[in-house]
């Protein structure tokens, strides 16, 4: 089952794909802790820092977790439940998320767990619903995110291909033909070297559909890594402080570090245009200065026949002279004039 690689346009105008900008996502998740006007001061920041989307998580605790788990030898209260029960986005949030990010210019998108917040965001207009990790196996919730008109970005960590592969299946079955499968290392934070980011170019090969990368690891060589790759988005943890309490505070990028990021993949993509091989206008004088042409080597009379030793193959390469590739055609011709040491040979002169 292949999906054709095509450009994807989200509802906005912006387009994705390549010869386009790496669509970059702030990560804010649960760093808002539980507090609206840091929520909003947040997006304000991932603004200012050069994202394109910030992104939250939409969930209601029951909704996403058993309230008991198995350990320790027996069933007991989830740890998690508390700590989700407090980092839950209230319905009302999401009107005034969205409202700040439009007032600041950036995309809002947030991850919904279940099929009541993936409707309210439907609703709310957001220009890409992101399926958690976590869901790729939860097909209802697919099919009714493929059923939304809007493009998909499907996260794909501790997943296998064929795993991938049905899920990709039930967005494509339900209508959706715009799907970013994004690459990533389920672990808070996870090492440089678990990225395996060559799994991304292995889904883009395999499906012939646009990949991108969520990213866990510390610093920027990974994503940038990525974008070298092919990917057309990029995700990345996003806070104000580091060192602040919470579950995705510590993995997160602060500003300094998520502008810094951006910046080098702006940098990137223009490294990375064309791609047709020519030599660049400011190489042009290179040309000249760098290549080698055929000068005399000592002085040479009227009518001598060059030879090897008459000869020497040297830099600079001037358009009028008899370039290095081209040395063995002057062999056993006279010349038409005096040559003096360390003259340019032309083909004038022979």
């Amino acid at each position: 089952m292949d999906v054709q690689l095509t450009h994807i346009q989200l509802p906005n105008g912006r387009i994705l794909g390549k010869g386009y900008p790496t669509y970059i996502i702030a990560e804010i998740g649960s760093n808002h802790d539980g507090d609206l006007g840091r929520a909003k001061m947040l997006i304000q920041k991932a603004k200012q820092a050069g994202a394109d989307a910030a992104k939250f998580q939409s969930f209601q605790v029951e909704n996403l977790i058993n309230q008991t788990c198995f350990a320790n030898q027996h069933w007991e209260k989830d740890p998690a439940w508390d700590v989700l029960e407090k980092l839950s986005i209230p319905f009302e949030w999401h009107a005034a998320l969205k409202e700040e990010a439009d007032t600041v210019g950036i995309d809002f998108i947030s991850t919904p767990f279940d099929l009541e917040r993936l409707q309210w965001l439907i609703d709310l207009g957001v220009p890409a619903i992101k399926i958690a990790s976590g869901d790729l196996t939860y097909h209802e919730l697919l099919k009714e995110a493929g059923r939304s008109d809007r493009p998909v970005f499907l996260s794909t960590g501790h997943a296998t291909l064929s795993e991938v592969e049905s899920g990709l299946k039930i967005l494509w079955e339900s209508g959706c033909k715009d799907i970013v499968l994004m690459h990533c290392t389920s672990a808070y934070p996870s090492k440089v070297e678990n990225a395996n980011i060559r799994a991304m170019s292995s889904m883009q090969h395999s499906f012939q559909a646009q990949v991108g990368y969520s990213d866990h690891s510390p610093g920027i060589t990974v994503s940038i890594a990525a974008v070298a790759l092919g990917a057309s988005v990029i995700e990345k943890h996003f806070t104000d402080d580091p060192t602040r309490q919470g579950p995705d505070h510590g993995f997160a990028m602060d500003f300094d570090d998520f502008s810094h990021m951006v910046s080098q993949i702006r940098q990137l993509e223009h490294a990375l245009s064309g791609g047709a091989k020519f030599p660049q206008e400011t190489e042009l004088s290179e040309r000249v200065m760098a290549r080698r042409a055929v000068y005399a080597s000592r002085h040479i009379p009227k009518g001598t026949k060059l030879t090897r030793e008459l000869v020497k193959i040297v830099r600079h390469s001037y358009p009028e002279g008899i370039p290095a590739e081209q040395w063995e055609l002057v062999l056993g011709r006279q010349v038409s004039k005096d040559i003096e040491p360390g003259e340019l040979i032309t083909w004038g002169m022979i």
